[in-house]
């Protein structure tokens, strides 16, 4: 008694979770509904709404209901779809107590054309007055989306049987196989026509999005393009105008209304022009009155930007009781453009959503229409179908159900039969079955005769021979209990050393003194595609190939000589037809007494690395050639660029030296001319061939730099222990003007020797100081340090500044070529850094900067202090 009150305790307990959890999944559902087009969402609450009616009953599932609609009422902002979700699991749970059968979808199906898609019709046509299309777009996607969950529910009551008996211990959990071929067939064809529905109905969708957007921004541009050539045309005829005519003439609301209405991309479009304070300066809505401020959304909440091109949705506030795709169909989408005129005027295209969600309504009606057909062909053809190839079965198991009893008293008369061959066949198996039932027991009841009596005896002896075990099992009980203690502790030892081994990736085997195998891993097992059964007691000669075998036999034989650990490398054939170049790793061990008692190995595959090693040395060489060519690509290009550059700096000063022969010719000519001519010789010509000669020298300045870029590459190093305070010495010396012009001053610090090129560390350090005077701060004197330390990679000098520094973001870049932080203000190629960086690779060292914006940077140079090859 008290075992069967705490299993009822245990059962109501767990009852009234799985109740709570079934109530809190309802309302999830609803509440994380996916959203399926704009305006419609996919409630999956009913879900778990039916399974409460199905489990606990109608109270408990109005319920459910009543939680899981709940959200709808935020959702949607009406709460007139709780009463058709409400009244589904009412009427499903009133079906499912009155009649026989326990079909959810079947009573579903009833219920929405019965009684949702009329409650549906008269609050949208008659309570919230929303337009035909809309409601039958509206009820058609609740009656999908509720057959459709309820056949959901019905497959996880057939897949998950134990939520019955948590409700309802007693309760046979065994699923009927008309349902299970019902389910089936309806979850064939619904569960994928839905998908496609929801694919197909995003897809148009976003084609009637993308179509409105692309209408938004053709207005936009027309519009900019009408405005900017109105400007031109104003400015034109304004030139003989007094000041102030051109902005009266910009202001003409009746030009500007006729120019936005001529570029509208739709007739629906409506476009609004705004000064800088966002007045009204021309639209084509005629309600707008110029000078009048313009708000684009007043009574509505205007989303992020939707498209690159800025558009924006403006989504009118739930002030009424309206279903979330109807305040859609009243939202507009507006672009904002800059008109560049100079006068700080926007323009503002609006369009309104309407006509493209009605577009849209209809051919989401004409999906759910053919989902809806379908769906009502595959319930009747899944009711037919079901009932009729489970009759047989179900009469057969009303006729075997006490089979033995029916066989003993000859009530055994009529067979179903099936047009099913296997059901056919398992009739015929049970008549088979019954025949011979029939003649066994006859057998059976004369051998029960002869069994008792031998029973009997059998009996006695048995009872004199269990005293005698009586006693015996005393003595072996002591016994055994010690040998099971070991045993457990010796299979605990044995499963966790395999555990070990398996756990590792690489091959892993043992051997004994005669070369058998002992054991090995999973990963042994799958390289060469062998069971542990199949490997273990065998030798190398009975699992690999010959000329293999007598590898791994001779090494072994090597091994087990000397002892201790043996490595080698060899080829192996592994079980996917591969050859493999492997590693092997083995170790002799001892057993208890001190002798030799194997070995274990390891295989590590190193195929993929000597391919990869394989691969980078062709890489590297191919990389090689490619730079070389590449060399000698820019420095003919280079060479043969400069030529012409020469003609034309020669070229033009000739020219202006023309121009001053010219100016003295021309005091013969009268004042007018001569007065014209001075403006064009004395200014206009000598200016452009300023330009000119400015252009040619910078242009013949990069190809200087490129030139001894290109030379980088082709120069050869001579490496020798340098001097480094002599170098900096020299450099300083040689900048000295410079310094003094900028103000600067140069400490040099302790200066380790370093195995370098000369001429390359001439360059490096030169290009460095160089550097710190075109970007020193004006706000202070530039102070320059360069000193170094010892590392064991190397000597790691440092160039330290206290100039303008540089920005993070342009920390990486200032290497690349041609890239300066300050282009316009500061002199330079931008190739002194990267010809820097490309010689300290070449030297084996490295180079980078550590910079903060006004507070300097520090450049740090790693080179060797041993010859490289």
């Amino acid at each position: 008694m008290i075992t069967e009150s705490n299993h009822t305790a245990k059962s109501r307990t767990a009852g009234f979770f799985l109740l709570l959890f079934l109530i809190c999944c309802a309302f999830i559902g609803n509440y994380f509904a996916i959203r399926l087009f704009i305006g419609f969402n996919y409630l999956f609450g009913s879900i778990f709404v039916l399974l409460v009616v199905r489990l606990y009953g109608i109270r408990w599932g109005l319920l459910a209901g009543v939680a899981a609609s709940a959200w709808t009422i935020v959702l949607f902002g009406h709460p007139y779809a709780m009463i058709w979700l409400c009244a589904e699991p009412l009427f499903v749970g009133w079906l499912l107590s009155r009649g026989r059968s326990k079909n959810l979808v079947l009573y579903d199906a009833i219920y929405w054309p019965l009684i949702g898609v009329p409650l549906l019709w008269i609050f949208f046509r008659y309570v919230m007055v929303v337009p035909f299309l809309g409601t039958v777009t509206a009820l058609m996607m609740y009656w999908v989306i509720g057959i459709t969950n309820a056949l959901i529910a019905s497959l996880l009551l057939t897949s998950f049987p134990r939520l019955s008996t948590i409700v309802k211990p007693e309760v046979d959990t065994a699923t009927p196989i008309y349902q299970l071929i019902f389910n089936l067939m309806m979850a064939i064809v619904l569960l994928p026509a839905v998908i496609i529905l929801i694919a197909h109905g995003r897809d148009t969708e976003q084609r009637y999005l993308q179509e409105m957007y692309d209408g938004v921004e053709n207005s936009s541009r027309s519009t900019l393009y009408e405005l900017r050539l109105q400007q031109r045309e104003q400015n034109f005829s304004g030139r003989d105008r007094p000041e102030g005519a051109v902005s009266e003439s910009a202001r003409n609301g009746a030009v500007m209304q006729e120019r936005l209405l001529l570029a509208r991309h739709e007739p629906f479009h409506e476009i609004t022009l705004l000064d800088g304070s966002g007045r009204v300066i021309a639209s084509t809505v005629k309600e707008l009155l110029v000078e009048k401020h313009f708000d684009v959304c007043a009574d509505g909440e205007i989303s992020d930007s939707i498209t690159g091109s800025g558009i924006q949705r403006c989504l009118p506030s739930a002030t009424s009781l309206l279903p979330l795709w109807q305040r859609v169909q009243a939202s507009t989408y507006f672009m904002r453009s800059e008109v560049e005129n100079g006068m700080e005027w926007s323009l503002v295209v609006e369009t309104p959503f309407a006509p493209y969600q009605k577009l849209l309504f209809e051919d989401h009606r004409r999906s759910l229409l053919v989902v809806l057909t379908l769906n009502m062909l595959v319930l009747a053809t899944s009711l037919y179908a079901s009932r009729r190839l489970a009759a047989p079965l179900r009469r057969l198991s009303r006729l075997t159900t006490g089979l033995p009893e029916r066989l003993l008293k000859n009530k055994v008369t009529h067979w179903p039969d099936s047009t099913v061959a296997e059901v056919d066949q398992l009739i015929l198996n049970f008549k088979t079955m019954a025949d011979a039932l029939s003649q066994k027991f006859q057998e059976l009841t004369f051998a029960k005769e002869i069994l008792e009596q031998r029973v009997h005896e059998r009996t006695e002896e048995i009872s004199r021979a269990n005293s005698e075990l009586q006693h015996e099992i005393c003595e072996h009980k002591l016994t055994e209990g010690q040998r099971d203690h070991l045993m457990d502790e010796l299979v605990s030892q044995v499963q966790f050393l395999q555990t070990l081994m398996d756990a590792i990736p690489n091959p892993l085997f043992y051997k004994d003194m005669n070369g058998l195998y002992q054991g090995c891993n999973k990963a042994f097992e799958e390289s060469w595609g062998l069971a542990r059964e199949e490997i273990v007691g065998k030798s190398v000669f009975q699992l690999f190939p010959q000329s293999v075998a007598e590898v791994f036999r001779q090494a072994d034989s090597e091994l087990f000589e000397r002892r201790g650990v043996q490595v080698y490398e060899t080829q192996s054939h592994y079980a996917d037809g591969t050859t493999r170049d492997v590693v092997l790793y083995k170790a002799t061990y001892d057993d208890s007494s001190g002798e030799l008692a194997g070995l274990i190995g390891t295989v590590v595959d190193i195929t993929e690395r000597k391919h990869a090693e394989a691969e980078r040395g062709r890489l590297m060489q191919e990389l090689t050639q490619k730079n070389k060519e590449l060399e000698g690509i820019i420095y003919i290009a280079s060479h043969d660029l400069r030529s012409p550059l020469v003609n034309i700096q020669g070229f033009s000063l000739k020219l202006g030296k023309a121009c001053t022969e010219l100016e003295r010719l021309t005091l013969e000519l009268p004042a007018d001319a001569r007065q014209l001519f001075d403006k064009l010789a004395g200014e206009s010509i000598p200016k452009s061939l300023g330009f000119i000669v400015n252009s040619a020298e910078k242009m013949d300045a990069l190809l200087s730099g490129l030139l001894r870029l290109s030379r980088l590459g082709r120069a050869a190093l001579c490496f020798e222990m340098l001097d480094m305070p002599l170098i900096l010495e020299k450099i300083v010396s040689s900048m000295a003007f410079q310094l003094e012009k900028a103000g600067a001053r140069i400490e040099l610090g302790d200066l380790h020797p370093c195995m370098a090129d000369k001429g390359q560390v001439n360059q490096i350090f030169s290009n460095l100081l160089d550097n710190a005077l075109k970007y020193r701060s004006a706000a202070r004197p530039l102070v320059v340090k360069i000193y170094s330390e010892h590392f064991d990679e190397g000597i790691r000098y440092c160039v330290e500044d206290n100039g303008i520094g540089i920005p993070r973001e342009h920390q990486e870049m200032i290497w690349d070529i041609f890239h300066r932080l300050n282009p316009d203000d500061t002199p330079g190629e931008g190739l002194g850094l990267t010809m820097a960086r490309r010689s300290v690779d070449r030297l084996g060292g490295s180079i980078w900067v550590e910079s903060e914006p006004d507070e300097g940077s520090r450049f740090y140079i790693i080179l060797p202090v041993a010859a490289h090859g």
